[in-house]
C-alpha cells in the first residue's frame, strides 16, 4: 500500500498537480475562506467605485514563469478581486435578478468539481444524465405540468430561450436543419415577446438567423400581465400559416 501511495505521489508530481496532503490542507483553508466571506459579506461594498482598468493595473502584464503559493493567491483574491467585484450575494444587491448563491449550492459546486463530469451523452456520464431527467421531472410535477412534458437543465436562461426558439424554427421550417436559411420557400420567421422581456430574445434571433428586426415586442398591461387573445391580435390571428410564425415569451 505504501509503495502505491508513493507511486501515486510521483505521478502527481510528474504532471504538476498538488500532492494529496497539501491539497487537503488547501481545501480546509478554502473552506474557512468561503465561510468567512459569506459571514462578513455585509461589511463589503455592494459594487466598486473604480474606473475601468483599475483591476487590470494591479495584475502582472505578463504571465508568471512559475506558480504562486496558495496563500499568495488567496491574498490577491482578498486585496484585488473581492474589492473589484459587484457582489450579487450581498443582501443590499437589488439589481438584475435574485440572489442565487446558497450554502447548499456552494457545497454542490465543490462536490461536482472533482467529479469532472462531461455529460454530452448518456454514455459519457450515465449518472448525470439520469439524475437530470429525474430532477427535471420533479420540477414538472411541482409546477403542475402533465407527464408528457420533458426538459433539460441549462447554465443560463439565455441558452434555454435560444434552444426553445430553435425548436420553434424547426417546426416552422423543417428543412432549416439541412439546408440552413437558404430555402426559397422559407416563411418569414417572427418572434413575438413582451416589451419587458430580456435582450436574449434579440440575441437568439441573431444567432438563429431570424434577425433582430423580426423580434416584435408588444406592450403589456400596466400590471405587467398579458392575455393570449391580445397576442393573437398582435399578429393578425395567424398561426403557422401565411408569412409569419409566432413564438411568444
Amino acid at each position: 500500500m505504501q509503495e502505491r501511495d508513493e507511486e501515486s505521489r510521483s505521478k502527481l508530481s510528474q504532471f504538476g498537480d498538488t500532492q494529496p496532503e497539501e491539497f487537503r490542507k488547501q481545501l480546509h483553508e478554502l473552506a474557512d475562506w468561503i465561510a468567512d466571506f459569506r459571514e462578513n459579506i455585509e461589511q463589503l461594498r455592494v459594487a466598486p467605485d473604480d474606473k475601468p482598468g483599475a483591476i487590470r493595473a494591479q495584475l502582472p502584464k505578463h504571465a508568471p514563469e512559475g506558480g504562486e503559493s496558495f496563500e499568495k493567491i488567496l491574498t490577491d483574491v482578498d486585496h484585488i478581486i473581492v474589492p473589484g467585484m459587484v457582489h450579487w450575494s450581498h443582501p443590499m444587491f437589488l439589481g438584475y435578478f435574485g440572489w442565487t448563491s446558497t450554502a447548499p449550492g456552494i457545497l454542490g459546486e465543490i462536490l461536482t468539481a472533482p467529479l469532472n463530469v462531461n455529460a454530452m451523452t448518456w454514455r459519457t456520464c450515465p449518472a448525470a444524465t439520469e439524475l437530470e431527467i429525474v430532477v427535471v421531472d420533479w420540477l414538472r410535477q411541482w409546477i403542475g405540468l402533465s407527464d408528457e412534458f420533458e426538459g433539460v437543465i441549462y447554465d443560463t436562461a439565455s441558452v434555454g430561450i435560444m434552444h426553445a426558439l430553435a425548436v420553434a424554427r424547426e417546426e416552422a421550417a423543417p428543412a432549416t436543419r439541412k439546408l440552413g436559411l437558404t430555402d426559397r420557400d422559407l416563411p418569414r420567421l417572427r418572434i413575438y415577446t413582451s416589451d419587458q422581456a430580456h435582450s436574449s430574445a434579440e440575441k437568439a434571433a441573431i444567432a438563429l438567423g431570424v434577425g433582430e428586426e423580426n423580434v416584435i415586442r408588444k406592450f403589456v398591461r400596466p400590471e405587467y400581465r398579458s392575455r393570449s387573445a391580445e397576442w393573437s391580435s398582435a399578429n393578425g390571428g395567424r398561426r403557422y400559416g401565411g408569412d409569419d410564425f409566432d413564438c411568444k415569451r
